[in-house]
């Protein structure tokens, strides 16, 4: 009883009209899975300005890992109507649409879940650097507290408690510890995504790199139309959003990680049969970190 009158609750009371008309609603064609602090909020806002395609209500949606209770009408609410997507097809052709969730990519029971909802689904995901990811999550955190300890203590505490673990995550689910920002746990995208890899046909999945969106963000969007079988589109001046400035990581720091990160991003690029270059990535640093 007390599921129904949440489910009732949060589909009537807080979705209103939207959560009224959801059987009349869509499920996203496809998803993008993370990961944080890689490009993810660009994705989100620049990918509706293609015609044939159109945005859910807003991104991080979080459904199939905070809000699965919630039901597939609660998640539908979010999304274009059915008569929308009739008029655009009738218009552009095509009518697809998407959400974006960056805490997808390391919860196994989302990803069994979003394939058992959504078999057919396809699923792209855009990678950074894991050290400059790391580094810029942590001076965002810095931002909003200013009395945290230092960059290096923190990731010399993690690396500690993953060789003590012997493990890249709290369980083998992939669930981190909330009370911990898992800072390198994060980056180690292997451990993360093989699971998915399992899941999924290996062409419904689509890797991406943050440093190539630095470096020419309308080809990295016309690769993710190109995946969508969709026409190519120009996306009219693009570029990261929730940009951060902070300081250049030191050399010292930067070398351990890169030695840390080594043997898992080289399972990685096997993985997705792609060399992402990030160990001789040291030309993008500095833009990347101008941008957050």
């Amino acid at each position: 009883m007390h599921r129904i009158l949440q489910i009732i609750r949060y589909n009537v009371l807080q979705r209103g009209l939207y959560g009224i008309t959801s059987p009349l609603r869509i499920t996203p064609d496809f998803i993008v899975i993370g990961a944080k602090r890689c490009g993810t909020t660009s994705l989100y806002h620049y990918l509706g300005e293609h015609p044939c395609i159109k945005r859910s209500s807003h991104d991080h949606l979080g459904f199939f890992d905070d809000n699965f209770h919630l039901g597939i009408q609660f998640y539908r609410s979010f999304f274009p109507t059915i008569l929308e997507k009739k008029y655009l097809e009738s218009k552009e052709g095509k009518c697809l649409t998407y959400d974006v969730t960056s805490s997808y990519i390391y919860n196994t029971t989302a990803a069994e879940r979003i394939f058992h909802a959504l078999p057919h689904v396809k699923i792209v995901v855009i990678l950074r650097n894991p050290i400059d990811r790391a580094y810029s999550e942590y001076n965002l955190d810095r931002e909003l507290n200013p009395h945290i300890e230092t960059f290096e203590t923190l990731v010399n505490k993690e690396i500690e408690e993953i060789q003590t673990n012997n493990s890249t995550t709290e369980n083998e689910r992939h669930t981190f510890d909330s009370n911990k920002k898992n800072y390198l746990r994060r980056g180690l995208y292997y451990d993360q995504l093989k699971h998915w890899f399992n899941l999924f046909p290996r062409e419904n999945i689509l890797i991406l790199s943050t440093e190539d969106f630095a470096t020419d963000a309308n080809e990295v969007f016309n690769t993710i139309f190109k995946f969508l079988n969709l026409k190519s589109f120009l996306i009219n001046k693009p570029e990261r959003l929730r940009k951060g400035t902070y300081p250049k990581l030191g050399n010292k720091m930067r070398e351990r990680l890169t030695d840390f990160y080594s043997s898992k991003n080289m399972q990685l690029y096997k993985m997705i049969g792609k060399d992402l270059g990030w160990e001789r990535s040291e030309e993008h640093t500095s833009e990347l970190q101008s941008r957050g």
